[in-house]
């Protein structure tokens, strides 16, 4: 329905606003693709959904459709050109094109509240949401030698709480207070452990081109094997799962120079290392990482009871 331009601490990304017939919800897409600024061919095809693009009616000017977010470049007063539906996905090869661009980067994020609004650390979601657009925003190095901007997605979803709502969910935090885990709580107020779903997901990924037979296979950012397993069963190529490690545990791992965990600490960057100097926004969006007791013992049970591919510590209590 919408595309906007969003200035990120990480960069430029692209917000797009979706409506759909499957549950009536606003879901959203934060697309990070800044070649779309540059003039002339480039290395890697832009990420462009297809349905604002398309013509919606025979009356609609140019305009209309640079109002809503179907255009290419970069407004301004000055400058401003309406997209060509014909040219949606098109992508103009670039003389030193090779087929080893890496798939784009992808995340699917439900949305979360507490944690990415009012700060709350009994969850890591807004940490998460801030680390994959950082993630997604970074340079990709080439074998050629040549860098390219980061690319990829975050897909937010509209499902607070693992799906079963914010009101439950508040009432769930009540019954861990008590002693039980996120899992427990959920099931006593008469909820599944996670009620969420992806068909949205899979449609707003095939609309911006990526994961579906026509366009480029994708990279999912993800601890959880059945968000991979949900986005094959909507029929979207997962070339790759790439580990969220929170950024709590990666400094822990760094500092203890814990061996089991080096291949995930290696993941540290500059730009996370400078994040430490910053203090923790209540949003996150540029934020510090998240810890404390109420956190642990919540990824704890993601690993323990929801089959979360993350590493636990040697030491750590069972």
């Amino acid at each position: 329905m919408a595309r906007t331009r969003i200035p990120t601490p990480h960069g430029t990304a692209f917000l797009h606003l979706y409506h759909n017939n499957w549950d009536r919800k606003e879901h959203l897409a934060m697309v990070v693709d800044p070649a779309q600024f540059a003039e002339g061919p480039q290395l890697a095809p832009a990420i462009r959904s297809r349905s604002l693009d398309a013509v919606w009616s025979e009356t609609e000017t140019e305009m209309d459709r640079i109002t809503r977010g179907a255009y290419v470049g970069r407004l301004s007063s000055t400058a401003h050109a309406a997209s060509a539906p014909h040219t949606a996905h098109a992508h103009t090869h670039h003389p030193q094109s090779s087929d080893n661009i890496p798939s784009p980067l992808i995340r699917i994020h439900s949305e979360c509240f507490t944690g990415e609004t009012v700060g709350s650390m009994r969850c890591d979601c807004g940490e998460q949401l801030d680390e994959a657009i950082r993630l997604i925003s970074q340079p990709i190095a080439l074998p050629t030698g040549t860098t390219i901007p980061g690319r990829g997605a975050v897909v937010y979803l509209r499902q607070e709480g693992r799906g079963i709502g914010l009101l439950s969910k508040l009432r769930a935090y009540n019954l861990q207070d008590l002693g039980h885990d996120t899992v427990t709580a959920n099931l006593m107020l008469g909820h599944g452990a996670d009620e969420r779903g992806y068909e949205v997901a899979g449609a707003v990924l095939r609309d911006l081109g990526l994961g579906g037979e026509q366009g480029e296979s994708v990279r999912l950012l993800t601890n959880n094997p059945d968000k991979v397993h949900a986005l094959q069963k909507e029929g979207l190529r997962v070339a790759e799962r790439v580990p969220m490690v929170p950024r709590s545990w990666q400094g822990r791992d760094a500092a203890a120079g814990d061996a089991a965990a080096a291949p995930d600490v290696e993941r540290i960057t500059q730009g996370q290392k400078e994040s430490k100097e910053r203090a923790g926004g209540a949003t996150m969006i540029g934020g510090d990482a998240v810890h404390g007791e109420d956190l642990e013992k919540y990824l704890r049970t993601k690993v323990l009871r929801m089959g979360h591919m993350l590493p636990l510590y040697l030491g750590d209590d069972p």
